[in-house]
């Protein structure tokens, strides 16, 4: 067993301070969580610890021996796994060939020995209880194995420390409970866990300590037997927990200005009728496989319905793609930032242009007059960047999520849809993520949401859409529902129970 240690660790690019003097120690076998506001200096901790990057100054220990890794493959032979957010890098090679990428078993002559890493994976899954082929394609596997695959590949060459990066994000709660046994048994068999999360009621279900980071700095180390959530929030923000914002006035009597009629897309949905009023967030609630993000995918023209209409503004749309959303007064958050919020290959400001362009058609673009308009979205959305030239991969998950925002907002649509809008993002960035849709919608803005965080969808929304395998089930005023009551409509097999709550 071996403690971790970072020591004095410095970390900047070009004038952003990343990481300014990070000093604590991780002890062995315990979990331990690291947590902070989007930019606070996780994510190049963990880069650091991984050999992706290495610091200005400081150094990391483990064992008491300083580590010198300049590579995930170095990091992985010192005894460092790591398990991160997104899917492994090879979805069109096999789960045997993901577990030993970089390190493949071989056989006299240098030739690959499929049969034994095979015979290995399939044992490393039967440990952790995952009912997955060795030759199953990574990308036919679902992303609670996908997560499991990595740890897989992180005890196969006898990992000490097992980092976790935001590793429950894509789960159901049935998932994340049986990644916490596994976890607690890797914990009980030895293995240090390291765990990154903005999710801090897993947090305390899981670690025995927390350390906080703040704008680069060590705040502190905390033990959760002994402290609080509202304590750690205090620690994060440097400030006091925001209060729950409250809902504005809707015009009952006003026209819709969103109205679905009657939709439906084999196999995900059918039979989808709802309104969405100016003024008015109304949230769209179900567990994984619904059909709530095919729902809003269908919606803003990326997929073609089966039957049903979508109007808005009293006028029936055809949409065959994003670009006629767009122009129909539709905007869409995407729940994927990664693959389809953003271009990481153009700037911020190019990246606000573009919906811009989509909704003006072909012609020359006002360079001047597209930077002074991102410039103004930016401030106005507090998107922390040193310039609007930089491109979105130089900007934490939080801020990304705002530009994506901000791409959106930049149309000045009738209708704005989010799919999970704060996913991934910390407790800050998810108030001013908030405090934006209950801005747009307070000025006309019609805002549907589909979120899995119910404590969320309560918060924010001021109806509640209930969806269970594909059809709505049911809808709550959010003023005065309890998550209980929304659970008995996602969760509830019986045909003949009360299927609507006024």
């Amino acid at each position: 067993m071996a403690r971790l240690e970072f020591q004095d660790v410095h970390r900047s690019f070009g004038a952003v301070r990343a990481l300014t003097g990070v000093s604590f120690a991780v002890e062995a076998g315990e979990a331990h969580a690291i947590v902070g506001e989007n930019g606070a200096g996780k994510s190049t901790l963990l880069k650091i610890l991984a050999g992706i990057t290495r610091p200005d100054r400081g150094e990391v220990r483990l064992g008491g021996a300083t580590l010198t890794h300049a590579s995930p493959r170095d990091a992985l032979a010192a005894g460092i796994g790591m398990v991160f957010q997104e899917r492994l890098a090879f979805p069109n090679l096999s789960v045997a060939a993901n577990v030993f990428a970089g390190r493949e078993m071989t056989r006299a002559g240098g030739r690959l020995d499929d049969a034994a890493m095979r015979a290995k994976t399939r044992d490393l899954l039967a440990d952790l209880h995952v009912n997955v082929s060795p030759d199953r394609l990574l990308e036919h596997v679902s992303a609670a194995n996908a997560q499991l695959v990595q740890i897989a590949r992180a005890l196969a060459f006898d990992c000490r420390v097992l980092v976790l990066d935001e590793p429950t994000t894509s789960l159901t709660d049935a998932e994340v409970d049986h990644l916490f046994r596994i976890l607690n048994r890797l914990k009980a068999r030895g293995v240090t866990i390291v765990f990154v999360s903005h999710r801090l009621p897993e947090v305390f279900r899981l670690c025995d300590r927390i350390t906080v980071l703040r704008d680069g700095g060590f705040v502190g180390t905390y033990e959760t037997a002994t402290t609080t959530q509202d304590a750690v929030v205090r620690a994060m923000v440097g400030r006091e927990p925001p209060a729950r914002l409250g809902r504005g006035a809707i015009a009952i009597d006003a026209p819709p200005v969103l109205s679905v009629r009657s939709l439906a897309r084999a196999p995900w949905f059918r039979d989808i009728t709802l309104e969405v009023r100016p003024g008015e967030v109304v949230g769209i609630f179900g567990l994984v496989g619904a059909g709530r993000t095919e729902l809003l995918e269908t919606i803003f023209g990326v997929a073609r319905p089966d039957r049903g209409e979508v109007i808005v503004a009293g006028r029936p749309v055809t949409l065959r793609s994003a670009r006629d959303a767009i122009r129909a007064g539709l905007a869409l958050v995407p729940e994927d930032r990664q693959r389809f919020g953003l271009h990481f290959n153009l700037s911020i400001a190019d990246n606000i242009a573009l919906t811009r362009a989509a909704r003006g058609g072909l012609g020359r673009i006002d360079r001047r007059g597209e930077a002074a308009r991102a410039a103004s979205l930016v401030a106005a959305l507090a998107i922390k960047t040193p310039s609007i030239a930089r491109a979105p991969d130089t900007l934490s998950g939080g801020n990304q999520q705002k530009t994506v925002a901000a791409k959106c907002l930049a149309v000045e649509p009738q209708v704005l849809l989010l799919d999970e809008p704060t996913k991934g993002v910390d407790v800050g960035a998810k108030f001013e993520i908030h405090k934006l849709i209950r801005e747009r919608a307070a000025a006309g803005m019609a805002c549907l949401v589909v979120s899995s965080d119910l404590p969320e969808v309560l918060a924010l929304t001021d109806r509640i859409l209930v969806m269970r395998e594909g059809v709505l089930r049911g809808e709550l005023r959010a003023e005065t529902a309890t998550e209980d009551d929304v659970m008995q409509l996602a969760a509830h097999q019986s045909e003949t129970a009360a299927e609507v709550v006024a």
